[in-house]
């Protein structure tokens, strides 16, 4: 059965909804645009802040109807206390291995037979992956050792934890890391791959952790 996951709610499976219909968008990209007078066409200044593109929210509808003997006045009022204007997580079975964070509002339509619950949600533009990424290395007795960091479409800031210190060369620098956690704003990860090459001492573990996020 296709339902739709919210928090730890299972619409099927703790509710008994079917789903009759589910739209999840893409979000549109926030596009910036400044009219040149005596000039053709505009200037695109959509990447000029950061030197990416940003998002709009992302809509999210899910439809379901709910039999009649399933129905009950307590359960549409635990449905409304649990959903509207609650944010909450929301997975499908179409994308197991994604999620959205979303806040909800639902509405209620009774047609004298079934009722129809619709359940809109306003949701943050990227599908964030179940679990974060994390890839250990370890150095080895060359003293340097080069990784390859996978990256979905959102840029992200990985944590750090390193046994001792490092040096680590990312994207034409060189950046001191010291043993412990933590977040450098200059090691982040763009789409695609990302190489970086680690020198320190050999037996010297780091990890890196990060959230990827998909549109």
């Amino acid at each position: 059965m296709n339902e739709v996951f919210f928090d730890g709610i299972a619409s099927f499976s703790d509710w008994g909804l079917y789903l009759t219909a589910l739209s999840i968008d893409a979000p549109k990209p926030k596009e910036i645009y400044v009219e040149i007078p005596n000039g053709d066409g505009a200037l695109d200044l959509t990447e000029a802040l950061t030197g990416e593109v940003h998002y709009e929210s992302r809509p999210f509808e899910a439809v379901f109807t709910i039999k009649p003997e399933t129905y009950s006045v307590e359960l549409e009022r635990w449905m409304i206390g649990y959903l509207n204007g609650k944010q909450r997580t929301i997975r499908t079975k179409n994308e197991p291995g994604y999620y959205l964070i979303g806040r909800c509002a639902t509405s209620f339509k009774n047609d004298g037979v079934l009722t129809v619950l619709t359940v809109k949600a306003t949701c943050q533009p990227w599908k964030y992956k179940n679990d974060v990424t994390a890839i250990n290395t370890t150095i080895g007795a060359s003293g340097t050792n080069t990784l390859n960091l996978m990256n979905e479409r959102k840029r992200v800031i990985p944590t750090i934890t390193a046994s001792a210190a490092v040096t680590i060369a990312f994207n034409g620098k060189t950046i001191s890391v010291n043993a412990g956690t933590q977040r450098l704003t200059n090691i982040a990860l763009i789409y695609g791959n990302n190489a970086l090459t680690i020198t320190g001492a050999a037996g010297t573990t780091v990890l890196f952790e990060y959230q990827e996020g998909a549109l």
